[in-house]
């Protein structure tokens, strides 16, 4: 495989200025493919060998800060659809209700803000479109700005806690934070003279993130051990986060229904999925508030956000480095 000619847009969604969103990638890996860091490197700018690895690093997208200081599943399920700024795991979500209080549609999210970023930028009135058609009709040009004219990620239809959102608003959401966290952790690290392998130990050791979330972990290790046998890593093309179905064993619903069919892609496709909804059509006549799981109603999006799984791939390229491992902080 040569080079890679053009970085793809997030799930190689359709769109006229791919070109502009491919430089910005370009300029993203540029920060991090840097002699220091000699086993990440730029697909762009070297070639890629048919068959290479991509396999994906995978975790679920309730945080695993909330459930490892808050005991009470409810409460942790509470708090978490309350403060978007709580959902860290490159997922966020918001929950829509009735007049009865019961839970009609929970919207699902891993689209990376920086993409809408570029989006306002080369084409703001497509980003008004698609807002008005994923949100709400009444969204208006100047909710969308700052008042130097650029784009306003938090605005106050994405900033919602209920309703909808459109993309990643939590501050370590970032496709940036992805790139940075999978460059820095192809170093191997020492502590006391021994290798560091435990994840959270590895994220701690290199300040590669959070080791109280379930992504970061996941992520170091999985490239750390790739890093160990000597293989180049980069992150693999289209670069995004991604959405996977739910695990739905165990809901138990009023009509028997399998409630996997509730899950509906909105943005993406299946394989890349960048925004997902699970809501039961009205013409089954309940909501999901009346589904069971684990005996007891759906009375939050945490609870779906704990069976969700968040994803992204990794290319590992064979290589014969000779990995000289650094001390924590160096």
């Amino acid at each position: 495989m040569p080079k890679l000619a053009r970085f793809s847009t997030p799930a190689r969604l359709p769109d006229k200025n791919a070109d502009a969103w491919s430089a910005r990638v370009s300029g993203m890996l540029a920060q991090v493919a840097v002699p220091s860091l000699p086993q990440f490197y730029d697909p762009a700018k070297k070639n890629t060998p048919p068959g290479t690895l991509e396999p994906m690093v995978t975790w679920v997208a309730f945080p695993a800060s909330l459930r490892a200081f808050t005991p009470s599943a409810t409460e942790r399920w509470r708090r978490a659809d309350r403060d978007r700024g709580l959902q860290d795991e490159y997922c966020e979500w918001t929950v829509e209700r009735n007049s009865a209080r019961k839970i009609t549609r929970v919207t699902f999210t891993s689209e990376v803000p920086e993409y809408w970023e570029h989006l306002f930028e080369t084409d703001p009135a497509r980003v008004l479109r698609l807002y008005r058609r994923l949100v709400d009709p009444a969204v208006k040009p100047a909710d969308l700005r700052k008042r130097d004219g650029s784009y306003k990620p938090e605005n106050r239809w994405n900033n919602s806690k209920p309703g909808r959102l459109v993309h990643l608003v939590q501050g370590s959401n970032t496709l940036g934070a992805a790139i940075d966290l999978v460059a820095k952790a192809t170093v191997l690290r020492v502590k006391n003279g021994k290798p560091v392998t435990n994840q959270q130990e590895l994220v701690r050791c290199a300040r590669l993130g959070d080791p109280l979330r379930n992504s970061d972990p996941q992520i170091a290790s999985a490239v750390n051990v790739a890093a160990a046998e000597g293989s180049e890593i980069t992150l693999a093309d289209p670069l995004g986060l991604h959405l996977g179905r739910p695990l739905t064993a165990g809901m138990v619903t009023p009509d028997g229904a399998d409630a996997a069919r509730f899950w509906k892609v909105e943005r993406g496709v299946e394989e890349h999925a960048l925004r997902s909804r699970f809501e039961v059509p009205k013409s089954r006549g309940y909501v999901v508030g009346d589904i069971e799981l684990g005996g007891r109603p759906i009375e939050f999006g945490g609870q779906i956000a704990d069976r969700v799984p968040v994803w992204i791939k990794v290319t590992v390229k064979k290589g014969s480095h000779k990995p000289k491992p650094k001390p924590c902080g160096a």
